[in-house]
């Protein structure tokens, strides 16, 4: 019980803090950490760490899915969890390698100067709610969009094809914004099987590129640096507020 308590204060204390000063460990020093008896021999892999002033911030293999995970400054307790910092509201995590999504998008939205990298489901919820503030701002962003249709919406991937198969990025754009599944022009689109596999290719494509980054759900939005941010932060960046 007492462990217990303890790590639920280390938890808190960690959760409350309000300024990081993020330092990446080096191989060896990564190699060490995956050293310890919670990771050696257990089918576990340490990818990537990094120093914060009271913890360490560690990307994880754990069975070929990617985690974070948070390794107490004395290296005796790891916490399954997710951290922010109180003030701002946003998610403490590792930054990513963006430079994979380079030419990669298909589509763009936005003709502002703030580029943000948007993993997006087109039948998602929360996905939608985000864009119906698109508009509000189109002129301050630039949204890099790449397509990570989830597996239990049934339509998503279809409406991911159909999105796909427009040449043009303003066309693409309109039935991302648009299309639904009882959308009447997507419910009468045929594909040959030729056109058909050629979309499945480039979606697989997406997905491999989200599954490299850790994207798990959609909406995940990364700035240019690789850190990944709350599309309601975002959104009140620009004054707008989500209701």
């Amino acid at each position: 019980m007492k462990k217990i308590f303890k790590l639920m204060f280390l938890f808190s204390m960690l959760i409350s803090l309000n300024a990081f000063a993020s330092t990446e460990l080096s191989k060896s020093e990564v190699n060490e950490i995956g050293k310890l008896p919670i990771f050696f021999g257990s089918g576990m892999k340490v990818l990537k760490a990094y120093k914060e002033d009271n913890f360490y911030l560690l990307r994880v293999n754990i069975q070929e899915n990617i985690q974070e995970l948070v390794l107490t400054a004395d290296k005796k307790y790891l916490i399954a969890g997710k951290i922010y910092n109180v003030l701002s509201g946003e998610q403490v995590s590792i930054p990513n390698d963006v430079s994979i999504l380079k030419d990669k998008e298909v589509l763009t939205y936005g003709t502002g100067n703030d580029v943000y990298y948007l993993f997006t489901d087109p039948e998602c919820p929360y996905c939608k709610k985000f864009e119906s503030y698109f508009d509000q701002i189109k002129n301050d962003v630039q949204f890099k969009i790449y397509l990570f249709p989830l597996s239990f919406h049934k339509n998503a991937i279809p409406l991911s094809k159909y999105i796909l198969s427009f040449k043009s990025n303003e066309d693409r754009v309109n039935a991302l914004l648009n299309v639904t599944p009882s959308t009447k022009e997507f419910l009468d689109k045929k594909f040959t099987k030729a056109q058909d596999e050629a979309l499945t290719n480039v979606i697989n494509a997406q997905m491999k590129l989200g599954e490299k980054l850790g994207v798990r759900g959609t909406p995940t939005l990364y700035d240019i640096h690789g850190k990944a941010l709350s599309w309601v932060k975002v959104l009140e960046r620009y004054g707008v507020e989500v209701k």
